[in-house]
C-alpha cells in the first residue's frame, strides 16, 4: 500500500495479502450490491427516457469503472482504486487495509470471470429459446449476405484506411481491420429484446447474421494471430477450427428435434418442481462447455442450446423460469463491459490522444458504414427495414475488446491504435442502441410471443 503526500491511502491491485474467505465473500456482497443498485438506477433513467435499458447498464459500468469512480477496477496495473470502496469493505469485514484489498481483488475475479460470463451465457440461452428456428432457417440466406459482407467491408476498409491515412505497418493494419469485423451478439440481442423486435424479420436476420458473424470473427482472429506470431498461416489449425465450426452447426441442426423431445420426456419422468429449470441450465452450460472446448465462443454454445430447446413442449415453462435468472445475471455482464472500458483517451491532455482520436474517428465511420452498407446488399423487399438490420450489426462490445486484449500478448499495436480501437468499441456499443431505437420507432411487425399465442399455436 502506498500513501500520497497528503496521507491518503493509495490502493492498487498489485498490493495484496492474505485474507479469510469470509472477507472475500463480504467484499463480493459489497460489490454486487453496488452493481445491482447502479444497474437498476440507470435502467430506470433510460426507461424513463425511452432508451434501451442495456445502454443504462453500460453507462453505469463506465461510471463505476476505470473511467470515473474506480469502484470496479479490473486491471492488474497501477490504476488507483477508490479508497471509499476499500474502507467500506474494511467496515463490513473487519479486515485491515491489505486484507480488504486482497478481498477486493479476489471477488473481482468472481464477478468478471464468473457472474458476468454466466450472465451473457444466460442471456444468449434465453435469446435462443425465444428465436423461431424455422424463421432463422428461412432468413438464413439473408443473414449470410449480411454477415459475409459485414465482415469483409469493415475488414478491408479498416486495413486500407489505417495503411493509407496513418501509414500503419501491414500486420498492425490487418489486426486493426480485423477488430472491426465481429458484432457483439449479446448487446444487439438485448436491445432487440427490449424493443420487442426479437421475433420480427429484422430481428431474426440480425441474430442469424450476428451468429455467423461471430463464427467468422473467430476464424479471422485465429488467422491474424497466427500470421502475426509466425509470419505464416497455420493451415492445420485453421482447418481444424473450420471443421469444428461446421460440425457444431451440423450437430445443432440435425439433433435439434431429437434433443428437444428427449428433454421433454426426461422432464416428465422427473418429479421435482424445478426439474425443467435445472435441466435447462445444465444443457445450456453443457453446450457452452462443448463450444468452448472446440475453440468456439461459449456464448454460441448457449445460444445453440436455446435454439435446440425452442422446439420443446416445455419452451414456455423454460422462458418463464429463466427470465428472472437472466434479469439478475445479464446486467452484471454489461456493467463489467462498461467498467473495463477506459474512455480517458477522450481527454485532450492524454498522451497520443490527438492521433488516437483521429484514428478512432476513422475506425468508427468504417465500423458503422461497413455494417450498414452490408445490409443494403440485401434485395429490396417491401416492409424490410435494411437500415435497422445494418445498425443492429454495429456494436462491437466485448468482441472488439478481445482483439485488443490478444494484441497485447503479441505486441503488434501501437498505443494510439490500441486507444482508437477501444474508443471505436465504446462508441459503437453506446450509439447502436440509440440508433436502433431510432430506426425501429414503435415498429413491432411481429409481436413478442405470449403464453396465449404459444398455447394457440
Amino acid at each position: 500500500m502506498n500513501f500520497t503526500a497528503l496521507g491518503a491511502p493509495h490502493f492498487v491491485l498489485a498490493e495484496v495479502g492474505e485474507i479469510s474467505e469470509s472477507a472475500i465473500f463480504g467484499a463480493l456482497l459489497v460489490s454486487t450490491t453496488i452493481i445491482f443498485l447502479t444497474s437498476h438506477v440507470w435502467e430506470e433513467i433510460c426507461t424513463w427516457l425511452r432508451l434501451p435499458p442495456v445502454l443504462g447498464q453500460l453507462i453505469g459500468g463506465i461510471i463505476l469503472g476505470v473511467s470515473a469512480l474506480k469502484v470496479l477496477v479490473f486491471a492488474d496495473g497501477e490504476t488507483v482504486i477508490n479508497p471509499a470502496v476499500i474502507h467500506l469493505i474494511r467496515q463490513t469485514t473487519e479486515a485491515d487495509a491489505a486484507g480488504a484489498l486482497t478481498a477486493y481483488s479476489h471477488q473481482l475475479i468472481a464477478i468478471s470471470e464468473g457472474a458476468a460470463n454466466l450472465g451473457v451465457v444466460a442471456l444468449l440461452f434465453l435469446i435462443g429459446l425465444e428465436s423461431d428456428f424455422d424463421r432463422l432457417l428461412k432468413v438464413g440466406p439473408q443473414a449470410a449476405i449480411v454477415a459475409g459482407a459485414g465482415v469483409v467491408l469493415p475488414f478491408v476498409g479498416g486495413t486500407a484506411g489505417l495503411m493509407t491515412l496513418f501509414h500503419m505497418p501491414l500486420l498492425a493494419a490487418i489486426f486493426g481491420g480485423a477488430a472491426l469485423t465481429a458484432t457483439s451478439i449479446g448487446i444487439t440481442a438485448k436491445v432487440l429484446k427490449d424493443l420487442g423486435q426479437l421475433q420480427s424479420t429484422e430481428g431474426q436476420i440480425i441474430i442469424g447474421a450476428a451468429v455467423l458473424d461471430d463464427l467468422m470473427g473467430i476464424l479471422i482472429l485465429a488467422l491474424v494471430v497466427s500470421l502475426v506470431k509466425d509470419a505464416a498461416i497455420d493451415v492445420t489449425g485453421l482447418g481444424l477450427l473450420l471443421l469444428s465450426t461446421v460440425g457444431f452447426v451440423g450437430f445443432v441442426v440435425l439433433l435439434r428435434s431429437p434433443i428437444a423431445n428427449a428433454f421433454t420426456a426426461l422432464n416428465k419422468w422427473l418429479r421435482s418442481d424445478n426439474s425443467v429449470l435445472v435441466l435447462g441450465i445444465m444443457f445450456a452450460l453443457l453446450m457452452a462447455a462443448i463450444a468452448n472446448a472446440i475453440h468456439l465462443e461459449a456464448i454460441l454454445g448457449a445460444f445453440a442450446a436455446g435454439v435446440m430447446l425452442s422446439g420443446s413442449e416445455l419452451r414456455q415453462q423454460l422462458l418463464e423460469r429463466f427470465e428472472p435468472i437472466t434479469g439478475i445475471l445479464a446486467p452484471i455482464f454489461f456493467i463489467v463491459v462498461g467498467a473495463k472500458t477506459d474512455i480517458s483517451i477522450l481527454n485532450p491532455a492524454h498522451p497520443g490522444s490527438a492521433t488516437g482520436l483521429w484514428m478512432a474517428a476513422v475506425l468508427i465511420v468504417i465500423a458503422v458504414l461497413g455494417k450498414v452498407a452490408a445490409s443494403y446488399l440485401l434485395p429490396r423487399t417491401e416492409g424490410l427495414n435494411r437500415l435497422a438490420i445494418g445498425i443492429g450489426m454495429v456494436p462491437r462490445g466485448e468482441v472488439g475488446l478481445v482483439f485488443v486484449g490478444i494484441s497485447s500478448s503479441v505486441d503488434i499495436l501501437s498505443t494510439e491504435l490500441t486507444a482508437a480501437i477501444v474508443l471505436m468499441v465504446v462508441a459503437t456499443t453506446l450509439i447502436a442502441p440509440l440508433l436502433l431505437r431510432w430506426a425501429l420507432p414503435g415498429e413491432n411487425t411481429v409481436p413478442a410471443m405470449t403464453a396465449e399465442s404459444l398455447s394457440e399455436g
